[in-house]
């Protein structure tokens, strides 16, 4: 049978596809050598986006001894409705079986996979085949030419992928999952779950090519294949044990910029964890600076301004939302008790609604727990509800009201859940039930059931997290306070970030602190 190769490079502004980071060669380069390495292929093709960085690609292609075998086809915008109607026209148009299509800044593709996802394919005569438990990126998705044009003519019956500007990478199952039971799918499945690592193997942002990067550097250290004959299990475990895949750069960075709160909450640490120390408001010119830093660093991260601390209080609060707004690569995260949250907060704030998230602290299903949890009584419990309600009307999709599970208020969570998971509630549906979190031990034990996973996992937190208290101090974690690694005003964030490195390690090599010992939220995830 025949195949065609597809890749997508049709991203708006290229990622970090072109970077030459892997021995001289860009990710580019190691996706089109797995697509000329293929076998029964009639023509790799690759997806162009005009406004991109089409020119630079072509440029490779005419220098690919293999060009002769290379198409490419160029567009302004590729929602999924286009790109799936052009890996439809492209099957015809070759007289292809099938398409092996996968984005093309994917560097290490592996050939053993796509010939066991081919033959799983062919033997049983799928439409659609697929990897699953797998890292992202080590493998194509595997489409029938026949099914392609009616996956084509859903996406068109679908007015946002007929009109969105691009597409997600799962942008073909996504359109298929509509009416997933009329189509023969196969899968291949890993012999371990690598999921649990989130590991994504592409270089669209900073994050992911660093990740690559060091996966394949530690790769040739150890005399291990990175290139398109690459074993996905050996691979994969070697990523799993590897700090600089584990920990690439901060994708969540929590700030204080207020030490101030409006409640007395029950699971508020603060005064216990910074007892006989007094931290500031933080400065708006401090907090640019900062921001500007974050942006540089990071690329694309959330930005939290509610570290131990309810941050409309604030003064300045609505100005440093904005800064960080005008950054296109940082989304903007608010969590409190909803008490200040006002109609021209709400308003100025919503120009970029869909990269501003709001939590508000409940806790409750009604005012008589309210009081109990967070010290306030029936007209607070009443305003934190309206805010809910408020902020949903500006940012539809991005509210969630938050219940903090504890024995205190756990004859309360199905009441909560019950509520605020209906559709026409405030909220639409959205809601947060939130693990508590004793901090290692310094506030009493309130959970009503241990979630742990039966094997501990390297914490997220020190692996993605960085904590930035009011005056810049930058501690380990939340829990371990205490420990300053610098300060994020004066020192450089990527110096500050090199330090937690060892922390990784040790977890990596199962040895632990005694607060990491004692404390559970290594397994919980924020961004």
């Amino acid at each position: 049978m025949k195949n065609l190769v597809i890749l997508f490079a049709g991203m708006a502004d290229g990622g970090h596809l072109l970077e030459n980071v892997f021995d001289g060669k860009c990710a580019f380069d190691l996706s089109l050598e797995w697509a000329l390495s293929r076998k029964n292929s009639v023509k790799t093709v690759v997806l162009l986006n005009s406004t991109g960085v089409s020119e630079k690609i072509i440029e490779r292609i005419d220098a690919n001894s293999q060009k002769a075998q290379i198409a490419a086809v160029t567009k302004d915008a590729w929602p999924a409705a286009a790109l799936i109607e052009q890996i439809a026209v492209l099957c015809e148009e070759y007289k292809a079986d099938y398409a092996l299509f996968s984005w093309a800044d994917c560097p290490f593709l592996s050939s053993k996979l796509t010939d066991e996802l081919v033959k799983t394919h062919e033997e049983y005569k799928a439409e659609y085949t697929f990897a699953d438990g797998y890292p992202y990126g080590l493998t194509p998705e595997v489409i029938d030419r026949g099914v392609a044009r009616i996956i084509s003519e859903l996406a068109e019956n679908n007015e946002k992928n007929l009109h969105d500007s691009g597409c997600a990478r799962d942008a073909v199952f996504s359109v298929m999952s509509g009416d997933i039971n009329s189509f023969e799918i196969e899968t291949i499945l890993a012999p371990k779950d690598y999921r649990m690592f989130r590991f994504e193997f592409e270089s669209s942002s900073r994050a992911g090519l660093l990740l690559c990067k060091n996966v394949f550097d530690a790769a040739k250290a150890k005399n291990i294949s990175a290139g398109s004959n690459l074993d996905p299990v050996e691979f994969s475990d070697l990523a799993s044990k590897t700090c600089g895949a584990l920990k690439t750069l901060p994708h969540y960075y929590n700030i204080q910029i207020s030490p101030s709160y409006n409640t007395k909450s029950l699971y508020n640490p603060y005064d216990k964890l910074f007892a006989g120390k007094t931290l500031p408001q933080m400065k708006l010119e401090d907090f640019k600076n900062l921001v500007k830093k974050i942006s540089a660093f990071s690329e694309t991260a959330v930005v939290s301004l509610s570290c131990f601390g309810e941050a409309l209080l604030n003064p300045a609060f609505l100005d440093m939302a904005k800064e960080v707004l005008s950054y296109p690569g940082l989304s903007l995260l608010v969590e409190g008790d909803g008490l200040l949250i006002t109609e021209e907060i709400a308003r100025e704030l919503s120009a970029d609604s869909s990269r501003v998230y709001w939590i508000v602290c409940l806790d409750a299903a009604n005012s008589e727990m309210y009081q109990k949890i967070n010290g306030l009584g029936a007209t607070e419990f009443s305003k934190a509800v309206s805010a809910v309600g408020l902020l949903q009307k500006y940012f539809k999709g991005n509210v969630y009201p938050q219940f903090t599970r504890m024995k205190e208020n756990e004859e309360q969570l199905e009441a909560f859940y019950r509520f605020w998971k209906e559709k026409e509630n405030p909220s639409g549906g959205q809601l947060i039930i939130q693990k508590y979190d004793n901090l290692a031990g310094l506030l009493p034990e309130q959970k009503p059931a241990d979630l742990s996973p039966l094997e501990r996992n390297e914490c997220w937190h020190i692996r993605r997290d960085m904590v930035i208290l009011s005056d810049g101090s930058v501690p380990v974690c939340r829990a371990r306070a205490d420990e300053i690694l610098g300060n994020a005003f004066t020192d450089e964030l990527p110096e500050i970030w090199a330090k937690l490195d060892k922390e990784v390690e040790a977890h990596i090599a199962g040895n632990y602190c005694k607060k990491c010992g004692g404390c559970d939220e290594y397994y919980t995830f924020n961004f």
